[in-house]
């Protein structure tokens, strides 16, 4: 299983899979099928008489405007039973679904014998979202589907020119790496990308498996060196090896494997067996390499010495003077004030995207153009990023948690790119932090790790929790999590919330951490919180507590009914006189008084004021009223 983080690669990724002398059968040809899930299109069992264990479907296919799309097959059996068992080239499967890795070209979908079966009995059926089918063939096993490199033993596991741009990845399933045990090597093949043209100095490959723990303990080989756990090629075109140790065998062989760089292409990755690195490897503690002769003779001359690495640039670093981030830089706290680069008070103000994890409803709007509208045409400098835990498909209950760590790895790239500030935001919603703490750790260290070095990003670590002491229970799990981010991350803003749906703020008042640099929560909803909670606030930030309002509403606290905007203007008026930061909730069409567009509007950019909802006209205001 192949997951890419940008829907992108090169079309027709995988046809070649299939060979050339191949024949195939065709199923559907010249009439091109808009797929919808409300609608099914159906072929009779007839056309899949000489399918067998083995046998492909190459789909051809290209999308329609909307980006999110994927497709479903079945077989009509009376409980229509759904191909998912066998495997998919040039898609992502998962759940029953293949989600092109492009945005047009063909995926190759291999069947079991269960599933050729079902087929030749009662025929098969798709539908799916987002995309039109131009043509559908049944092709002939071909030595199981697996492509084979010269070596006997040497396995292929992806092939096909992914660009890594500015540290995307490629995540391969574990179920390509069964037979991987302790020397086998990984052979990693590069090539050219438009970013390696802009920044030819900052070549660097990582490893992790699945969970995102980093591959470091093995040794590097080939035109590569290697300096902790980043690896430098010698150039943007070449090849370099990687040999496991046993440990990091296990690992992959449970987990998968996840390649992320910067400034190049994958092009291949092998599996090679133990013994059979191309190249003498360099021990992980750094050294150049030594190039192997040919055919696996010694080489006779030492490699250049690779120059110290680099880290890959952080671009919010480089945005340009007009952005938030190239006005401000990055921000630190100084008493009760959020202050940037230059120790002059920030403030940040933005939309809060609804749930991430609930679906393409909401998470579609994290896309560039739609931050864009939001920093150029609403004013806004920060976006914050909502993934909850533990609510529908949250990163703790069944949710994908690749998936989900790319949407949110893709928003904080356009941010940076836009030069915005980012919150991401583990939205502890209604229960205790600590129920979720270790998860908590794993996601914010793999975040923060990735965005080091960038000034942009700022980190929300328990969004509502209730029933939670602040000396008891906050206060604690915030002492575990926050050295997790700083291991990373020494300077990046850290907000904590506070209990009873982040409205206790007396208890940080009372009992503050020890750490720089952190901040503490306070949400209110219009209608449902008025003169006695803005006197709280009032009076926190008047003795010295740094508060940032990370979600706040028009409306009451159910976020539906109650639109006050009297109300809403007396907080305005508060965060105003204080340079408090803010974030609205929410950036969805959701049918809720909260949510700034309205249920019909289908747009994920370029509003225009009929798209909003009465809340949304205001907040849209309100944010064009504020200096940049």
């Amino acid at each position: 299983m192949l997951r890419f983080n940008v829907r992108k690669c090169v079309a027709a990724l995988m046809v070649l899979l299939l060979g050339a002398a191949l024949s195939a059968e065709s199923i559907v040809s010249k009439k091109k099928q808009s797929l919808s899930w409300s609608q099914n299109f159906s072929y009779k069992a007839s056309l899949f008489s000489s399918a067998a264990e083995g046998s492909a479907l190459s789909i051809d296919y290209t999308n329609t405007k909307d980006p999110y799309h994927k497709c479903k097959l079945y077989a009509k059996t009376p409980s229509w039973t759904t191909l998912g068992a066998g495997t998919a080239q040039g898609a992502l499967l998962e759940n029953g679904e293949l989600v092109p890795l492009a945005a047009s070209g063909t995926i190759v979908y291999t069947l079991t014998e269960a599933e050729a079966a079902a087929l030749r009995k009662y025929g098969m059926a798709m539908n799916g979202y987002g995309m039109t089918v131009s043509a559908i063939r049944l092709s002939p096993a071909a030595g199981g589907g697996q492509q084979q490199s010269s070596g006997a033993q040497r396995r292929v596991v992806y092939e096909g020119g992914y660009d890594l741009g500015n540290w995307s990845f490629v995540s391969i399933g574990a179920e390509q790496f069964s037979s991987l045990e302790e020397g086998s090597a990984l052979s990693v093949t590069t090539g050219p990308s438009p970013s390696s043209a802009e920044n030819p100095a900052y070549l660097n490959i990582k490893l992790y498996s699945g969970t995102w723990r980093s591959l470091s303990t093995g040794t590097v080989g080939g035109d590569a060196s290697k300096r902790g756990d980043v690896i430098v090629p010698r150039g943007v075109s070449g090849s370099f090896s990687y040999t496991l140790d046993g440990a990091e065998a296990a690992a992959v062989r449970a987990d998968g494997l996840i390649v992320q760089g910067y400034a190049m292409t994958v092009q291949r990755l092998e599996i090679l067996p133990p013994g059979s690195a191309a190249s003498r490897s360099s021990p992980a503690s750094g050294g150049a390499p030594v190039s192997a002769g040919q055919s696996g003779g010694a080489g006779t001359a030492a490699a250049k010495p690779a120059e110290s690495p680099r880290a890959a640039p952080a671009p919010a670093a480089q945005a340009s003077a007009a952005t938030p981030f190239g006005r401000h830089g990055a921000l630190h706290v100084s008493g009760a004030a959020l202050c940037d680069a230059h120790n002059e008070p920030c403030q940040l103000y933005g939309m809060s995207t609804h749930g991430l994890n609930f679906g393409k409803d909401f998470s579609r709007y994290v896309n560039r153009e739609a931050f864009a509208t939001l920093r150029d045409d609403w004013n806004t400098n920060c976006i914050r990023l909502v993934l909850y835990p533990r609510d529908y498909n949250g990163w703790c209950n069944g949710g994908n948690q690749k998936e989900l760590m790319q949407i949110v790895c893709d928003g904080i790239d356009y941010a940076t790119e836009l030069g915005m500030y980012v919150i991401v935001d583990w939205h502890v919603h209604n229960y205790r932090p600590l129920e979720t703490k270790a998860q908590a750790k794993a996601f914010l260290s793999a975040v923060s790790e990735k965005y080091a070095s960038y000034g942009n990003v700022l980190y929300e670590i328990c969004n509502e929790p209730t029933g939670s002491p602040w000396k008891t229970t906050i206060k604690p799990y915030a002492e575990e999590i926050i050295p997790v981010i700083r291991s990373h991350a020494p300077d990046a803003v850290i907000i904590v919330g506070t209990d009873t749906w982040s409205q206790d703020i007396e208890g940080p008042l009372s009992d503050p951490l020890s750490f720089r640099n952190v901040m503490y929560t306070f949400h209110f909803y219009a209608q449902s919180h008025t003169d006695s909670f803005r006197r709280r606030v009032e009076s926190a930030v008047q003795k010295g507590l740094p508060v940032f309002v990370t979600e706040f509403g028009t409306c009451d606290a159910s976020g539906n009914g109650g639109f006050n905007a009297a109300q809403t203007r007396l907080w305005f008026d508060l965060l105003a006189k204080y340079n408090i930061s803010h974030c609205n909730w929410s950036l969805s069409n959701k049918s809720e008084t909260a949510s700034v567009l309205n249920a019909w509007c289908g747009k994920t950019s370029s509003w225009s004021e009929s798209d909003l909802t009465e809340s949304g006209r205001l907040i849209r205001s309100h944010f064009r009223s504020l200096r940049p």
